[in-house]
């Protein structure tokens, strides 16, 4: 009986995510010129690459070892390692929804196809957010080798950031030849959720979790507080949320954002129900959310972080004179978010006790709630079942508020973990990051304003 009460939350968490699996392949699109069996048969092999890294994961990490083999003594990284590398993801993560963003507008704006634009310069801007992940996975694989004993899975044991990098890196070079391998077999994407597509955000927001928890590693533990006594070494934590809620809500409303302006999608009432509009912008908030307010432990850092995106996403508007590209997604978002920092303000300052995943999850229900009537009106949809987005926004934001909230505790043990094996350490000026991220953003600019048209 134990041992099933052990496995039934694996159990759960495998079906459910086959089950999403399966669902967002069919939300996708299936290619009608095509025998469905091919179309299955590929997103099987992916879902078993999938699979397989999960299974990797639990080995490496997880998984008892084998009688005789001792617990490896803990090894961290130093502190000038760890910022370093956290700089280097987020600089990445910066450098890939920039050149998302650019590539969404100069593909609607000029239409060109598959193959073209594998070098065009958008593309080039998000090579460069892939290599950071890549080059400090292949790091932390010859840090592992040099620097740690014992078998493969004591050494990951002994340093799991490290053992991350390489897993993360690794699942990156499964995701990025599958969009180009998906359409050699099915052409042109019927719509954004193609499941390549897909795999790239769960990378993407996976590599910028790893630049969160290596950041977060660096602090010093403090109190709860308001986001006016926001340290400048928490923006850094800010700006990754940020990017994060940058892409994933490209990436997963843009087809939504498409029909604003009257563009043809292919009907999405044939691929996708209305509901999961909603279902979709709970997802991103609560995620975003609880993350930020649990990790910098700041009432108001899940607002800030949205609204630096909602402010990031203008810039970008204007800085690419693309008044085609929307930010209704950005001001839903900001009700559910605002709801999330109110109940860590009544939680952890006034209370003093770190907010609980129901209490998030009523109170992006309720803000939810609230925003039916603006997401209908700014997305032009026709009234539908109610119920059904009730049913919606309840189940995601049940399950994401919990699961966000227990990846925010891994995060916050694995920075106990490491400051007493390493001690407090002097921080190194933000002044720093913040002079190479102004650096970077600065050769963007000029990257951008150089490029000419592909036409």
């Amino acid at each position: 009986m134990t041992t099933l009460s052990q496995r039934l939350p694996w159990i759960i968490a495998a079906a459910a995510g086959v089950g999403l699996f399966v669902a967002f392949a069919i939300w996708g699109g299936i290619p009608s010129d095509l025998s469905a069996g091919a179309f299955w048969a590929q997103s099987a092999i992916f879902l078993l690459v999938i699979c397989a890294f999960v299974l990797a994961f639990w080995h490496l990490l997880s998984r008892p070892l084998a009688p005789g083999l001792r617990q490896p003594q803990k090894s961290v990284l130093t502190f000038r390692e760890r910022e370093v590398l956290a700089l280097i993801l987020a600089s990445g993560g910066i450098a890939t929804f920039i050149g998302g963003i650019w590539d969404e507008l100069w593909h609607r704006s000029y239409g060109i196809p598959f193959g073209e634009d594998l070098l065009w310069r958008p593309h080039l801007l998000m090579y460069f957010g892939f290599a950071t992940a890549s080059v400090s996975g292949i790091w932390a694989l010859l840090y592992l080798n040099r620097n740690l004993r014992g078998n493969f899975q004591q050494r990951f044991r002994a340093n799991t950031i490290v053992g991350l990098l390489i897993l993360n890196a690794a699942f990156l070079f499964y995701a990025l030849p599958a969009d180009p391998v998906w359409h050699l077999i099915f052409g042109e994407d019927i719509t954004a959720w193609s499941v390549p597509h897909l795999i790239l955000l769960i990378s993407f927001v996976l590599t910028q979790l790893l630049a969160l928890e290596l950041h977060v590693s660096t602090w010093r533990r403090h109190e709860w507080h308001v986001i006016f006594k926001l340290r400048l070494s928490d923006c850094l934590s800010l700006l990754i949320l940020a990017a994060m809620q940058m892409i994933w809500l490209q990436l997963m409303l843009i087809d939504w954002d498409a029909t604003i302006i009257g563009a043809d999608v292919g009907s999405l009432d044939l691929y996708r129900p209305e509901w999961l509009l909603a279902a979709n912008l709970t997802a991103c908030a609560a995620f975003m959310g609880v993350v930020a307010t649990r990790v910098t432990r700041c009432a108001g850092a899940a607002t800030a972080a949205g609204l630096l995106a909602l402010l990031m996403r203008l810039v970008f508007i204007r800085l690419f004179d693309a008044d085609m590209l929307q930010v209704s997604a950005w001001i839903i978002a900001l009700p559910p978010l605002i709801a999330i920092d109110i109940w860590a303000y009544y939680r952890g300052v006034m209370r003093k006790t770190a907010p609980d995943w129901r209490g998030s999850a009523v109170a992006i229900i309720a803000a939810m709630a609230l925003n039916l009537p603006v997401i209908r009106s700014m997305y032009q949809l026709p009234s539908a079942d109610d119920l059904a987005y009730a049913a919606a926004i309840i189940v995601t934001g049940l399950g994401v508020s919990w699961f966000a909230n227990q990846l925010a505790e891994a995060m916050l043990r694995q920075r106990e973990a490491t400051v007493k094996a390493t001690g407090e350490s002097p921080s190194v000026k933000p002044a720093i990051s913040f002079g190479a991220l102004g650096a970077l953003l600065a050769f963007i600019f000029v990257f951008i304003a150089t490029a000419s048209p592909p036409i």
